[in-house]
């Protein structure tokens, strides 16, 4: 008996040695995480700088409207509306280097007010000055033709409506605006910040298509208007 259980205890080490060998020899240096830092520029209070936005409207081509609580995207024959925005990177603490990597950079945009169908939404990215309180139908950087741009150079597009299956279906912080291209064009000076435009994939309509969204005039930091940017060295 004793003899017996000396020659398992002994196959046993035999057996168990060749693995403990080659676990020792396994790679255990562990690689190096990747630091990501998150930058939120919001527009509150109402008077900051940081954020600018507002709309203009084809019904009423030379009147602005960048002291409005609201921002409205609208399409309808003769009445059309884009709303306009744009952040200021420089709000951003630690700044962001030129050097770095933008991962993820998205356009929080709080809608109060949802059509009855899904539309969807175009974001362009501007390449010409505005200013908040001077921009108007007539003196936008996209110019009054309707339909203009072409979807084809949007930088993203996101659905808005009640129905089933739409992308954003109640009140909320739309999801889907993807705009990281752009800020890392930004953020490596390969582009100019001029912010964004963001119109109705298709003006024109024969029926009012309209989201209205909380612009930074509101000041209520639950709604303000956001860029949040994901990024590492």
């Amino acid at each position: 008996m004793r003899i017996g259980v000396a020659a398992f205890l002994l196959g046993l080490v035999v057996t168990v040695m060749p693995a403990i060998g080659q676990a020792a020899s396994l790679n255990l240096n562990p690689k190096p995480l990747t630091p990501y830092r998150t930058c939120v520029i919001t527009g509150t209070p109402s008077g900051t700088s940081a954020v600018i936005d507002s709309e203009v409207r084809q019904a009423t081509p030379s009147t602005n409207y960048g002291t409005q609580t609201t921002v409205v995207v609208s399409s309808r024959s003769g009445q059309n509306r884009r709303t306009y925005v744009r952040f200021n990177l420089g709000g951003c603490s630690p700044s962001i280097p030129s050097t770095a990597t933008v991962k993820l950079a998205r356009l929080r945009l709080y809608v109060t007010t949802l059509p009855t169908v899904c539309r969807s939404l175009d974001i362009f990215r501007v390449t010409v000055s505005w200013t908040e309180t001077g921009v108007t139908w007539n003196s936008q950087p996209f110019g009054t033709a309707t339909n203009n741009p072409a979807s084809g150079s949007r930088t993203d597009v996101f659905g808005v409506g009640t129905p089933v299956g739409c992308e954003n279906r109640v009140a909320g912080y739309v999801t889907g605006a993807d705009v990281t291209s752009d800020v890392s064009a930004f953020v490596a000076g390969s582009a100019t910040n001029h912010g964004w435009m963001i119109r109705d994939d298709a003006e024109d309509s024969g029926t009012t298509r309209t989201e209205v969204f909380s612009a930074k005039n509101l000041n209520n930091a639950a709604q303000a208007p956001q860029l949040v940017v994901t990024w590492t060295k």
